[in-house]
């Protein structure tokens, strides 16, 4: 299985410990690339204003969509963890994509096969995606009966 995370976020060094944690875990399952598609447009459009900011993410995520695709939208469809790892195990191939600050426009949504929202809380985009990551892992440890805590 492949797995692709496109986010629009800067470096944080803070969260990289994590994030390395759970895609470890997450290699003995699949294969996982990351792809951040911040840039100086996105940074230009995020000073003018919202709606600016998230049409600027449009283009550079649209170029990373391959096989099932996921966006993460607080407006989205809820799971449990074991909705999830059953929605995750039948797939060869899925990308997960994380907006920036701002979100997605409504109708840019249209363009994924589904629209997932991982909790009704807002959160912050970069700890989206290490709950991201790790409910990924936690799905294949449901599936594979492995010990989450082992």
């Amino acid at each position: 299985m492949q797995i692709h995370i496109v986010c629009v976020q800067k470096k944080q060094g803070e969260f990289q410990n994590l994030e390395h944690k759970y895609t470890k875990l997450i290699s003995h399952y699949a294969r996982l690339s990351e792809y951040n598609v911040f840039n100086n447009k996105i940074a230009n459009a995020q000073k003018l204003s919202a709606s600016e900011a998230k049409k600027s993410y449009e283009e550079p995520m649209l170029a990373h969509k391959k096989g099932y695709s996921i966006i993460l939208d607080e407006r989205g469809k809820s799971f449990d963890s074991l909705e999830f790892s059953r929605l995750l195990v039948d797939k060869s191939e899925l990308s997960f994509f994380i907006g920036g600050a701002y979100g997605f426009e409504k109708s840019f949504l249209s363009n994924f096969d589904l629209s997932l929202s991982l909790s009704k809380l807002t959160l912050a985009h970069h700890l989206v995606k290490i709950v991201l990551l790790e409910q990924i892992y936690r799905a294949f440890c449901l599936h594979y009966q492995h010990p989450y805590h082992k």
